[in-house]
């Protein structure tokens, strides 16, 4: 019985030894596997990072060209050089990475910069190389200069299918680098902690790895196509379960980072709504008369829409709308602008399609769509006796109303060369009796009520602009 007995303790231990060396080399195995799949999901990570950031900068790019191309258009052709000059140094001022804005004709020569001393060269198209190009002959160019490169966005510019020129716009690519840096350390700083906790776990719990690791696999390749939901549940609270917390956490980072980008698209809507407030004003400055209407026609407005208990996106959207309402005056001829004394024939049916160039500016821009229903149907009647579309009663958008009353308001408080500034009580008075024609009769009891009820110190800061 003893020599049977010593066989079998030398087979244990060498069953011990044996299986020491399969978990050593099991171990060894998961742990590069391990590596392997957070080194690939870091690369990928890190190209989507890249792609986005870069996708961003260049909408960015775009979406500020064609802004100024939009507004440099009416000033090209009445040879307005002094504003080409103060949207390029305007425009290069409002972005800290916009290194120079440029406004050039269709021969190359440069009309206006904000860079001094740039007006009347000859635009150099021999350095850079262009990599990508919209249908409407916007481009990207990539250039370098002291050693920094920089992209510059090059968008035509055109009124009623002719193009005067282009605009040019450099901007920098410090912001884009320094985040990239930014996320890259801290997916790489994240990828070393899970390798850390990896090769604990796998050394003491190679038993249990093979499931844990499929799952954080199957995670990767969701990730990676962009399906991850939720998170992967740990099945122990070893080191094994610390390596899935920390795949989760991860993931989180890069549902934060994504985020990040989210965010940053809102902070693009913001810079497009300084535009719009920019264009606004430019718009109202052309006539002296008008300066400052749009901006008392949005806070009359946002007044009444408070009132009417509407949400905050609903009252940013009736405020933007308010402010692009009289865009379409950009195409108005100034001596029918500037009249001193009512308008006569053509001159009011040119004046009469402001709403429907408003509209027709606004479809340029997708993200601008959804104000076209305010600015195209704001001069209608609730009698149907309007203009464009002759719409009446409930057919009215509610925004187009409430601007139809805020508009019509201010005009009347607003001095004109053919006709005295109407007092406050006189300006209700009319309104009043065209409630029910013209005008929606609630939403005049509304207004009426936020003029009454509203402290006198907000209201007369509207009314004088």
């Amino acid at each position: 019985m003893g020599e049977v007995k010593r066989p079998r303790q030398g087979q244990g231990k060498g069953g011990a030894s044996v299986f020491r060396g399969i978990r050593l080399k099991l171990s060894l195995v998961t742990f590069i596997l391990v590596a392997l799949i957070t080194g690939a999901s870091s690369f990928i990570v890190v190209n989507i990072m890249d792609r986005f950031m870069l996708d961003d900068l260049i909408q960015k790019g775009f979406s500020l060209g064609r802004s100024a191309a939009t507004v440099a258009a009416y000033s090209m052709l009445n040879e307005d050089r002094l504003a080409l000059d103060n949207l390029s140094a305007k425009l290069k001022d409002f972005q800290d990475d916009v290194k120079y804005v440029a406004v050039v004709d269709n021969d190359g020569r440069i009309i206006a910069h904000s860079r001094l001393g740039m007006s009347g060269r000859t635009l150099d198209d021999a350095e850079g190389e262009a990599f990508i190009t919209k249908d409407d002959g916007a481009e990207v160019i990539t250039k370098r200069q002291d050693g920094e490169a920089y992209y510059e966005f090059r968008v035509p510019v055109r009124f009623a299918e002719k193009r005067l020129g282009e605009v040019l716009l450099g901007l920098g690519l410090d912001e884009y680098v320094r985040q990239q840096a930014a996320a890259r350390k801290k997916i790489a700083l994240v990828s070393v902690v899970l390798l850390l906790i990896g090769a604990v776990g796998v050394f003491f719990l190679s038993a249990f790895i093979t499931t844990p690791i499929q799952r954080l696999s199957e995670g990767v390749s969701r990730l990676a196509r962009g399906e991850y939901a939720g998170e992967i549940r740990p099945v122990s609270r070893d080191e094994l379960g610390e390596l899935t917390r920390n795949f989760n956490e991860m993931a989180r980072l890069i549902m934060e980072q994504k985020s990040g980008l989210e965010r940053h698209a809102r902070e693009l809507e913001d810079a497009y709504i300084a535009i719009v407030k920019v264009i606004a004003a430019a718009i109202d400055a052309r006539d002296p008369y008008t300066l400052g209407h749009s901006a008392r026609v949005a806070s009359l407005s946002r007044l009444m829409g408070e009132r009417l208990g509407l949400g905050y996106e609903e009252l940013k959207e009736l405020e933007m709308a308010c402010l692009f309402h009289d865009v379409g005056k950009i195409r108005t001829p100034d001596h029918i602008l500037h009249k001193n004394g009512r308008l006569e024939g053509d001159e009011y049916l040119i004046m009469m399609k402001h709403p429907e160039d408003g509209a027709e500016i606004l479809r340029l821009v997708e993200s601008l769509h959804r104000y076209i229903p305010a600015v195209l149907h704001h001069h209608e009647w609730y009698d149907g006796s309007g203009y464009p579309a002759g719409l009446k009663g409930e057919e009215i958008p509610l925004f187009a109303s409430i601007i139809a009353i805020t508009d019509a308001y201010d005009a009347m408080t607003t001095s004109r060369p053919y006709r005295e500034t109407r007092t406050k009580d006189e300006a209700i008075a009319e309104l009043k009796d065209f409630s029910g024609t013209q005008f929606v009769p609630h939403l005049i009891d509304i207004f009426v009520e936020v003029l009454n009820t509203s402290h006198p110190h907000t209201v007369n800061s509207f009314l004088e602009g």
